[in-house]
């Protein structure tokens, strides 16, 4: 069992649903396919984790006013108060760790780390959206 699992056993979920937790925390509501760019993983798997969050009452779907079979998947008030008891935990456990590194080149590393998932979120976006019009043009062109 990871340290993670060890960590938020109580709460009934898996590292990966946290992983989902925190991708919504951080982009909103998000279509699964979207999650499953952004995580690198198979539509299917986030289907999988997005349904168990669904079932445990963390996560809800609603209409997406942008598409009308791909549903959005956004935190529920439940779920807002899980991951922030999640982050919390780990916060007073992490803060006690010291892995002999100053706190300013955390936060430098921190700070770089976000712009790069920065950059590669905005780079994907606009793949999916060059993709989105080069397919449909493909069709216009049959």
């Amino acid at each position: 069992m990871q340290t993670g699992e060890r960590l938020h056993a109580n709460e009934r979920i898996t590292i990966a649903m946290r992983a989902v937790l925190e991708f919504l925390v951080l982009r909103g509501p998000t279509t699964v396919p979207q999650i499953a760019r952004g995580r690198y993983v198979t539509r299917q798997h986030i289907q999988e984790l997005v349904n168990a969050l669904v079932e445990r009452g963390l996560v809800d779907m609603s209409d997406n006013p942008a598409h009308r079979r791909s549903r959005l998947a956004r935190l529920t008030p439940l779920g807002e108060e899980t991951i922030e008891r999640i982050r919390r935990r780990e916060h007073r456990v992490y803060r006690k760790l010291d892995p002999g590194v100053r706190h300013i080149d955390i936060e430098r590393a921190e700070r770089t780390l976000r712009s790069v998932r920065n950059v590669l979120a905005e780079l994907d976006t606009r793949i999916g959206a060059e993709g989105t019009k080069h397919r449909s043009s493909e069709f216009e062109n049959a």
